[in-house]
């Protein structure tokens, strides 16, 4: 019980304070969540993203290792969503809506948090590569559930090819192996704006959950919370011994894994219309779960 309590004091409760912080601001100020969203999208994670890659000791079989981890955790979720929703008899767009709820992680605003705090800079290192490969995720196998319906497909695609976040990774990635480093002149604004990221997406998911109602559907967004937070532990802790991960890189990808559901599964339900309020609404619910859940699995697996 002191472990679980040191974890929750110490490593989960700094996170949810900040997005409190932006839960506030936004029922005070009402914050402008777009451009705090294209400030977070475009300008401060590719810093962070491009600093973690260039200054990091992981090596490059255990970056792959990472982002096989993400593929796998991903592949499985969404084979439990349409099982799910094919036993129940949900419509095609609540199963669609199903998967976008269960198999997209907040590995952003929440995971790259609770990672600094647990397991200081070098899980921070290996949360953002999980990170960056969640993105890809979202914007892919997430762009097609959502948009199947209405053939929105090519549309979901070309934003994936707008997000920085992604070249800044490649272009990290192409200087290591080349054994080039970035000029000092160049580096030093990109680390300073990297520190800010975390505490940004923070706010920005205190913003999201103070505009998010709770839609009418208790039952199927239970269903799909617990799927969620502890079948996505349970995915975790078998897919990282499988792709021989140990030690902090199985503890990260096994959090990472279990985070709520990624804001931007949000934004896709409402850009193609795949039930967006029940989406949102587990997205809510998630998140405040997640508080104590992750306080548990991190005490498990410590």
């Amino acid at each position: 019980m002191a472990l679980f309590d040191s974890i929750l004091l110490n490593s989960i409760m700094p996170t949810y304070l900040v997005v409190a912080v932006g839960f506030l601001l936004e029922r005070k100020l009402h914050l402008d969540k777009r451009t705090l969203s294209r400030l977070a999208i475009y300008f401060l994670t590719p810093a962070l993203v491009f600093n973690s890659m260039m200054s990091t000791e992981v090596s490059p079989g255990q970056v792959v290792r990472v982002l096989l981890a993400v593929f796998l955790v991903t592949a499985v979720m969404v084979a439990a969503a349409l099982l799910v929703g094919r036993l129940l008899r949900w419509t095609e767009r609540a199963v669609d809506g199903l998967v976008l709820s269960v198999a997209f992680m907040n590995a952003g605003n929440l995971g790259l948090s609770v990672a600094m705090f647990a397991f200081g800079q070098a899980g921070l290192e290996l949360a953002t590569i999980y990170y960056v490969g969640t993105n890809l995720a979202v914007n892919t196998v997430g762009a097609f559930f959502a948009a199947r319906g209405n053939g929105g497909g090519r549309q979901a695609l070309g934003k994936l090819l707008r997000l920085p976040g992604l070249y800044a990774f490649a272009v990290a990635i192409a200087l290591r192996v080349l054994h080039l480093e970035a000029p000092v002149i160049v580096m030093r604004p990109i680390e300073l704006v990297s520190r800010a990221t975390v505490p940004v997406m923070l706010v920005m998911l205190g913003v999201q959950l103070s505009q998010t109602r709770l839609a009418g559907q208790l039952g199927r967004v239970s269903l799909a919370v617990a799927v969620r937070l502890v079948g996505g532990a349970l995915v975790g802790l078998a897919v990282a011994p499988v792709l021989g991960l140990s030690g902090l890189a199985r503890q990260v990808v096994t959090m990472q894994s279990a985070t709520p559901t990624a804001v931007n599964s949000s934004l896709m339900a409402i850009e193609f219309d795949a039930d967006p309020e029940f989406v949102s609404s587990v997205i809510l619910v998630s998140s405040l779960l997640s508080s104590v859940t992750l306080a548990i699995l991190l005490a498990l697996i410590a």
